[in-house]
């Protein structure tokens, strides 16, 4: 009885088929000579069996695959119907938000500015009255065919960092943090970074006061390349406030995090901002795996 202590559990390994060369033996030479233990064997083995016929009686129809691949497709559809209606929702309170803001602001510098309710309010001109001077639907426009025309033209010309941890060098003149985002779980290969001059770039607030610095880091971005299989990505890393790419894209929802996406001559480019860091994709994939690129170089 000790000796069918000990070999049970092997026996139920030998049954599965998966018993150690070292062990068959000693094995097979107990069932032959303990009659309860090769019944146990045999009732192992045949259970096993009416669970195979029984699993394979079970296996979904030929049209199981059609099925499911409906009742998936159906899914996306609702799932993209949701994600446009929380854009649209999120994008409808930011108005209205701003709204308030920029009237409460203007009342505010005309109370403090002329001490008196009865003269008329004159609103001072702020950042945002600032921002929509400068920027039109024009310079916008040439800012994307930029970004698209560095993508496109990146080969020509020899990165300035190799390593992807030199990119820091980058900060000063891009006036915000900048690194590389790590997208090798999508199966992307680092190549290299540089820094390009943006010529639609919003110029900074201040005037006259503005220094030349700033006005140098408004007009630059660092530019990240990755080789994904056959696809060329690029990744822009820069300042927010002077890159405003949202007002030209379409705004989308993607793991919980705003994002702007639309198209240049064939090319996606999807962007997202980031306390103050903006980040945007250039590439030829499609505005799925554009927007998810974007996302995950924030994480």
């Amino acid at each position: 009885m000790s000796a069918c202590r000990q070999l049970a559990p092997w026996v139920e390994v030998l049954v599965d088929g998966e018993l150690p060369c070292d062990k068959v033996l000693e094995v097979e030479q107990h069932l032959a000579t303990c009659e309860a233990c090769r019944e146990r064997a045999r009732f192992d083995q045949a259970l096993r069996l009416s669970v195979q016929r029984v699993a394979r009686a079970a296996e979904p129809g030929a049209g199981f695959e059609e099925r499911l691949a409906a009742a998936l497709s159906a899914e996306r559809v609702r799932e993209e119907r949701r994600e446009r209606e929380v854009a649209r929702d999120s994008r409808l309170s930011w108005r209205q938000t701003a709204m308030v803001v920029a009237a409460a602001a203007g009342t505010f510098v005309w109370a403090a500015a002329s001490g008196d309710a009865s003269r008329s309010p004159v609103a001072s001109p702020g950042p945002e009255s600032s921002l929509a001077s400068t920027l039109g639907t024009a310079p916008l426009e040439g800012l994307l065919d930029e970004l698209v025309n560095y993508h496109v033209e990146s080969p020509a010309t020899a990165p300035e960092v190799l390593e992807p941890a030199d990119v820091d060098r980058f900060e000063p003149e891009v006036g915000v943090p900048v690194r590389a985002p790590a997208l090798t779980q999508y199966g992307a290969r680092w190549e290299g970074g540089s820094l390009v001059p943006m010529a639609g770039a919003a110029a900074p607030f201040g005037g006259a006061q503005a220094t030349s610095a700033a006005v140098s880091r408004a007009r630059r971005a660092a530019s990240l390349r990755y080789r994904l299989g056959n696809h060329r990505v690029t990744v822009y890393v820069y300042d927010a406030s002077r890159l405003p790419l949202r007002v030209m894209l379409e705004p989308r929802v993607v793991r919980n995090l705003p994002v702007y996406v639309g198209a240049r001559r064939g090319y996606s480019v999807a962007a997202v901002e980031q306390r103050g860091v903006g980040y945007a994709v250039a590439t030829d994939l499609g505005d799925r795996e554009s927007a998810e690129l974007v996302v995950a170089s924030v994480y």
